[in-house]
Parts: structure tokens; sequence; C-alpha cells
């Protein structure tokens, strides 16, 4: 294993044993009746920001923060998804397995299928709450009743500024590498849940930070959940 590889490894598992500590402290007894905090999925045209209105947003709620990386790196890992489905018990994640089948009702996944674990891993964790997931589908995975899911925009050369700044690129190279990777998001979105990614019809908030700066886009949201989720400990 690389050393970059190392780091992401061993900062996801100790994100997951964090989230699990940040569950037991909000239902101490397995199986309790008191409703999960909602979770926030961000989905995002790249440039826009959304990773960074995502940690914002989860450092001011307390909650964990589950970047795209994270979310592989906890899908593929063997023994890391333990962390995340620690304390569920079979029904629980037998419920979560199916839900996640009924999302892609077109395929047949296997156990070895790297989708499927990712799905489950993002299903869990809008199942348990108390999360910010950016990215991998959440926003179409996770329905409207266990999370807020927002949409984060800006015009093109807006994100083309942030990209070129983010990935230290000259503005010709940020501008053709943000086109491959918007391109890239689309047919994932299209692909694997036949949906527009920028559709606005698919979430419940959309963001535009070329007008809000990334404090008052996180400001929004949070202020949202707690609007759309009042009686929940996130709200």
């Amino acid at each position: 294993m690389a050393a970059s590889d190392k780091v992401v490894s061993d900062r996801s598992r100790v994100l997951a044993e964090r989230q699990v500590r940040r569950w037991e402290l909000q239902h101490p007894a397995a199986g309790g009746a008191r409703r999960p905090s909602p979770c926030v999925a961000i989905s995002r045209l790249p440039g826009a920001g959304g990773a960074e209105v995502g940690q914002l947003v989860a450092r001011w709620l307390d909650y964990g923060f589950f970047g795209q990386q994270i979310v592989d790196e906890i899908a593929r890992e063997v023994g890391l998804d333990h962390w995340v489905v620690k304390g569920l018990d079979e029904r629980v994640r037998s419920a979560i397995d199916r839900y996640v089948a009924d999302v892609f009702t077109h395929r047949k996944f296997t156990e070895d299928d790297y989708l499927w674990h990712v799905s489950r891993t993002v299903a869990t964790l809008g199942r348990r709450g108390s999360a910010v997931v950016v990215g991998r589908g959440a926003a179409f995975l996770l329905s409207r009743d266990v999370a807020l899911r927002v949409l984060v925009v800006a015009p093109r050369e807006r994100r083309i500024q942030r990209y070129a700044t983010v990935k230290n690129l000259p503005p010709d190279q940020a501008a053709a590498a943000l086109d491959r990777a918007e391109q890239q998001r689309a047919e994932f979105a299209k692909l694997q849940f036949g949906v527009r990614q920028d559709d606005p019809l698919h979430y419940d908030l959309v963001l535009n930070t070329g007008a809000l700066s990334i404090e008052a886009a996180a400001g929004v949201v949070v202020d949202t959940l707690r609007r759309r989720f009042p009686a929940s400990p996130g709200g």
C-alpha cells in the first residue's frame, strides 16, 4: 500500500470509528425509538465548492463528514464497513440491503460489486443519520425522509477559477479538467440512477456559490435542515 493510500485508509478508519461513537452517544440503547438525526446529501458541479460547503455544515452541526474519497475507502477496505454497521441488528441490515436493491432495480449485484458496497455505505449513513455525504449518488440514494438533498452550483467561469486554484492548474488546463469531471459525474448519474445530475427537481435545495459565499451557503443548508426536520436531534 502506498503511503498516500495508507493515510486515506487510516483517516477513513478514524472517521468511521468516530461516527460510530457519535451514533452510540445519540442512541445509547440499540433499537431505541428515538428518531436519528437527518443527513445532508450533497451533489455538486465540479468547482462549485460543494465539499467545502459540506465540511462547514458538518462542523457546525457536529456531524461526520464523508467525502467521495472516504466513502470509497470505507466501501473498498474489508473490515472498515464493519464500523459503519456496528450496533445494527440483522433486520435493519437486511432492510438497508433491500433498499439499495430497490434503488437499482435494473441491476443484479454480486457481493464483490464495488458500486453495491459504496451504495450500501451511503444508505447506512442515511439510515443512521448525523452525517454529511458528498457525491457518490447520495442525493439520489437517500430519500427526503432521512436527508436534505442539496445541489451546489456556480457559473462556469467561477468554477474554472476555483478549480484552477484548488488543483493548482493554469486556466486552460483547469477548464479541460473541469469539463472532464463534469462529464463523468453526468454520466454516472445517468447510467446508475437514470437522472440528470443538474436537474433541480431531484433536490430539496439548490445553492449558487457564484451568488453566495461558501459560509453563507453552508448557513442556508443548516437553517433549511433545522426547518425541514424540527423534531429531530439535528433540528
